[in-house]
């Protein structure tokens, strides 16, 4: 996955200048800007998308900024993450044992009578299969969830948070093509869950979630090339926001967990089976 290149970012708006941007190594290493309701980080993330009109802006909501060995933001996929312990990464397992899920997916999917639609596109795209898996948390993926919708992602910063603050990265995207969209210029790819996962799949409703991950796949398997597969390099900004009921005022909402993570979904219940 490419860095960005230096742009407008949340440093611009804590200095209230815009004469220059700023290198990706100076947004990841600041600290995030704290805002007190949404409407204020609303209207930062505007002025933060008309300055940086050449991407299309992508949210993730965090309970709180997690920081490599140098204090700069990281938000890897899970398969590229230490676990609890770890000296060091198994990745050529990790990438074995994603294999044999999505081919329990797909067993599971055929097996459905009537089948999901959209099942011949588990069949035909890898991608897809990493999308199901990820979003349905059965095993540790390459791809990282991602959403469009700024309320959203403020909802996931307070999702299960046991904190005073949550954080919400702000990431600088090509403009999608394509329900998988694959940019080898700037070498990721970036699918659009209801656009690939069955209707069934009732989570990604109010999620409007994407997935976004490296592209081409080569050698995603080596540890000592992660560094090149963190989506932090694509982060223009950092937002803090208190987890509080004030911060949405009265005319918004967090949403709630069980439409963020619904009781009934029948995508969920055939993941369950294969998480084992």
């Amino acid at each position: 996955m490419k860095p960005i290149a230096a742009s407008f970012s949340h440093i611009n708006l804590k200095n209230k200048s815009w004469t220059k941007p700023h290198t990706l190594d100076a947004i990841l290493e600041e600290p995030a800007k704290e805002v007190k309701t949404y409407d204020e980080l609303v209207r930062d993330v505007a002025r933060l998308q008309y300055h940086n009109r050449q991407y299309n802006l992508f949210f993730r909501g965090q309970t709180k900024d997690h920081l490599d060995n140098d204090n700069k933001s990281t938000i890897l996929a899970s398969i590229f993450r230490k676990a609890p312990g770890e000296d060091k990464l198994f990745l050529k397992q990790r990438f074995e044992t994603l294999d044999e899920k999505i081919e329990k997916l797909r067993k599971a999917f055929a097996r459905r009578t009537p089948k999901f639609a959209g099942t011949h596109l588990l069949n035909k795209y890898e991608e897809v299969g990493w999308a199901i898996l990820q979003h349905y948390q059965v095993c540790p993926t390459p791809v990282i969830d991602i959403t469009h919708s700024l309320h959203v992602a403020c909802s996931f910063a307070f999702e299960g948070n046991p904190g005073t603050t949550g954080i919400v990265y702000v990431l600088a995207m090509p403009w999608p093509t394509d329900a998988v969209s694959f940019n080898t210029y700037e070498e990721l790819v970036n699918i659009r869950l209801l656009n690939i996962c069955p209707p069934k799949a009732r989570r990604p409703f109010f999620q409007e979630g994407y997935l976004l991950g490296n592209f081409p796949y080569y050698r995603l398997d080596e540890p000592s090339r992660v560094k090149q597969f963190d989506p932090a390099r694509r982060v223009v900004a950092k937002f803090k926001v208190p987890i509080t009921d004030i911060f949405w005022g009265d005319d918004f909402k967090r949403l709630p967990t069980d439409k963020i993570y619904p009781k009934i979904d029948e995508v969920r219940d055939v993941c369950e089976t294969i998480k084992a």
